[in-house]
This record gives C-alpha cells, structure tokens and sequence, in this order.
C-alpha cells in the first residue's frame, strides 16, 4: 500500500550474547537454590553429656567446648556433683548439627575424642572426673559401647597407668597428656643391651611401617645414663622413626614400677613389653624374647652379642609383630568374645602354692587363667574373676607363669583371693597353650576341648557371656 513503510527485520542475538544469558540464568537459578538450602535447617543429632570419676567428687562451674572444624563451640555450663563409676549423672542435653567432632573441652582441661552425631539420633558422650573436678587424661568416650567401656575403667576394672613424667629424644615433654586419646606400645629396653633390646628395637620398627592411626610406639628405657642426646644418637643410628623416652632415675623407677622392671644397665635387664589403650589403661603385657623373623636391620644385626644372636635364630617365644597388631584391634574396641579355637586342652601337672601337686583331671568345664605378679591387668581381673566363675558350675585355675611360690603367694593375698594358684615354673605349660601375654584366659568344656582363648583383660560381660557357653555344652 502506497504511504506504509516497510520494517526491516531485526537482527538475531549473536552467539556470545546468548551464552551469557545462559549463564546468568543458571547462576541465578543456582543463587535461588542456594538461598532455599539457607533457609533450610542443618540437620541436627542430640548429644547427652553424662559425668562420672573414679570415686564421687564435685565439678565447679565450668564451660564445656567441642571441637569441629579447627574451632571451638561452647555447648553450656556443667557444675555439680560427680558419682563413683559405675554411678554417672547426666549433666547436659544439647541439639548441635550432625558431622564428626574430635574433641572436648571442660574449663582449662583439652582431651581428643571421636564424636559422631547422626541427625535425629542420641550420642551419649562420658567424662571423666577426678578428685580434683578436672576432665581425667584420656578419660572421654563417646558412644554406647564406649560409654560402657569408660563406666568400666573408671569404676576400677581396669588398671590405669600412672602419672608420668619422661622426656624424649628431642628433649620434648613424654607424659599422660601426649599419650591421650591414643593406643601405646610400650617396650623396656637400654642402649648398652645387646640381647633382647636391639630385637624389641627391631619389632617397632616392624609395627611403624605399619602406619597405625592413633597408635604411639615408644620404647622407655630402664638405664639413667640413656641421656636425651645418648637416645637420640642411638635413633638416628637405626632410622628410627618412633619415641626414646628417658627420666631421672626415680623418674624411671616410678614408671616401671607397675611391670615390676628394675633399672638395668649393660645385658641385664627384664624384657617387657606392654599395651595400653587409648584412655590410659594398661591391657596387656608380653615377657621374654620377640620372634622378629629375618625383618632386622644391618645395625641391629651388628650390636647382638653371641646371646643375642642364638635368641634371634631360635624365634624367642614365639610371639612378634602380627601378635601385638591383632592384640591392638583387641584393645582399640569394646571387648567381644573370642572366638572357638577347638583343639584338646593338653594335660598337666604343677606344684601349687601351699604345696599341693594338681592336675587338670576332673568332672566339669575349666577357667584356666595364666598371670603374673609383674602384670596389672592380672591383679584388676583376678578377683573378678574368682568371684563370677565361683558362681558359676565351672572350676577356676590359676596358672602363674615363671614367678616363686613365696611372690605368687604375696600377691594373692595382697588381692584377696583367696584360692591357691599353679606354678608354671619353666613356662611349659603356658607354651602348650599357646600363652604368648598376659593375662591369658582359657575357657575349657567339660569334655576337655577348648571353647574359646582370651588374651588380655577380661571385661565381666565377656566372662559372663563365655561362662554361659561352658554351661550350655
């Protein structure tokens, strides 16, 4: 039509416009998300703080911390009386967001702990307290089976190590608190011994090629005049790569002094090696002459004496390295069950301590328990002991490896038990049934086979359990 114009077409958008729009509409859909997960609550899990010491005591006032992602959280105040263990108090309920926390903090006192929180579920978490209204080294436990296993330790069922104090080869604080929240490997040993100690040396050196998580290595040694800077040589000779720890002779003395190891110097010495878990109790304690195989070091070959030599071809006890691993899993974890062994229980005859020679024969099962005066684990459960399988229709033994009549007798009555117990003088028996650490706990039917072997501290539930599967064959 005459008069009208006619439009030209208007371009299309070239292709980097359209991109960017593109990309700021996905950003901004991804800014409306984001701002919708804001608006949603973290999912949260509760955690029920409970209190308990070793005997009853008081806390002050004070704010208890959780640590979670390289910071500190304040969760409330905790105040008030603390009952004996098995006693607890519950102090604290509190609805924090679900993640894995890895300590606590009670007023000045700082101690590692693994705390799941799983949204809409309970985690029960114990701290221990003692006489003075202070978080106690290494006692914090979260979890169920853990919470169990702290009511346990604290009520006395478990041996605790001492305080000490030690200092390592770089001169460094070795103590309760570096130790915490940690499984420790203990080994006696001294630079001027050329027998057992280089093959002790040689078996940390097989376990820290392991990379254990939360395992320390540490070999303490039993002779004064092993300075910081006579440890660290030594260590630097052999590539070690785990703790020398060393103190003042009463120092020394006052660590030892649990094992029953006295100080030593040259190749006198108590071979001694020891396992405490990571809330500082002692476990289990293997005696005697590593089997270290042909895993040794040139420089650990060339210090043995003769002796040393013949003691590493024979394999020493038998025991080494996949026996202290195993042990460890033991240890880091609520106490299960052993599992059944089978095999006939071999037959013996001992000398016991009023005198009288015994034997294994008779109707009904055996608890054949092997111990040592040297070990505390032995002197924890052994009452215990007594007491449940006295209960039960099962007939306890009590093996003592290698010590005289006169210290086995002392003992138990230092411990009040009241039965007398066998002497495995020459350890032959304890080899028979395979007793590589102490203690050693074998449960036997009434039909002679063997049911189960437990190595190391019993908890009562375990014995229990075990009792019941003796009664049920």
């Amino acid at each position: 039509m005459a008069g009208r114009r006619r439009r030209s077409p208007q371009p299309l958008p070239g292709p980097r416009f359209l991109w960017a729009a593109v990309v700021v509409t996905a950003l901004a859909a991804v800014a409306v998300l984001v701002g919708v997960q804001a608006l949603r609550p973290a999912p949260k899990g509760t955690v029920v703080v409970i209190v308990a010491g070793r005997e009853a005591t008081t806390l002050a006032p004070a704010t208890l911390f959780i640590y979670r992602d390289g910071g500190w959280s304040a969760l409330g105040q905790l105040a008030g009386p603390v009952p004996a263990a098995p006693g607890e108090r519950e102090v604290m309920s509190v609805s924090i967001s679900a993640g894995a926390y890895g300590g606590v903090r009670v007023g000045p006192d700082e101690q590692p702990v693994q705390i799941k929180v799983t949204a809409g579920q309970v985690e029960p978490l114990l701290l221990g307290i003692d006489a003075e209204g202070h978080l106690i080294s290494g006692a914090a436990y979260a979890g169920n089976d853990e919470v169990n296993l702290g009511l346990g330790e604290l009520s006395g069922k478990f041996v605790p190590m001492p305080l000490f104090n030690l200092f390592d080869q770089n001169s460094r604080a070795f103590n309760n608190e570096v130790t915490a929240g940690n499984a420790v490997v203990i080994a006696a040993f001294h630079t001027t011994c050329h027998e057992t100690c280089p093959l002790y040396t040689a078996l940390m050196g097989q376990l820290a090629r392991q990379h254990l998580s939360h395992v320390l290595l540490v070999e303490v040694t039993t002779d004064p005049a092993d300075t910081t800077d006579v440890l660290g040589a030594y260590a630097k000779s052999i590539g070690a790569t785990w703790t020398f720890a060393t103190a003042s002779a009463a120092g020394l003395s006052a660590f030892w002094k649990p094992f029953g190891v006295e100080l030593a110097s040259g190749d006198s010495h108590v071979s001694t090696l020891a396992l405490v878990d990571s809330h500082g109790f002692i476990r289990l304690v293997y005696r005697g002459v590593p089997d270290v195989g042909h895993d040794i070091g040139s420089e650990l070959i060339a210090s043995l004496s003769p002796a040393g030599l013949r003691q590493l071809a024979s394999g020493g006890e038998g025991w080494g390295t996949p026996d202290v691993l195993q042990a460890l899993l033991t240890i880091a974890g609520p106490e299960r069950p052993a599992q059944n062994p089978g095999g006939t229980a071999p037959n013996f005859t001992l000398d016991r301590t009023d005198g009288v020679k015994s034997d294994l024969t008779g109707p009904g099962s055996r608890v054949i328990n092997f111990w040592g005066v040297y070990c505390p684990p032995c002197r924890a459960e052994m009452p215990m002991l007594q007491r449940v399988v006295g209960g039960s229709s099962a007939t306890l033994v009590l093996v003592n490896e290698g010590d005289s009549s006169a210290n086995a007798r002392s003992f138990l009555e230092s411990i009040g038990v009241n039965q007398p117990s066998l002497l495995d003088s020459n350890l032959g028996v304890g080899r028979a049934y395979g007793v590589i650490a102490l203690p050693t706990t074998v449960f036997v039917r009434a039909d002679g086979t063997i049911a189960a072997r437990q190595i190391g501290q019993l908890d009562e539930r375990v014995l229990v359990a075990q009792l019941s599967n003796l009664g049920g064959q």
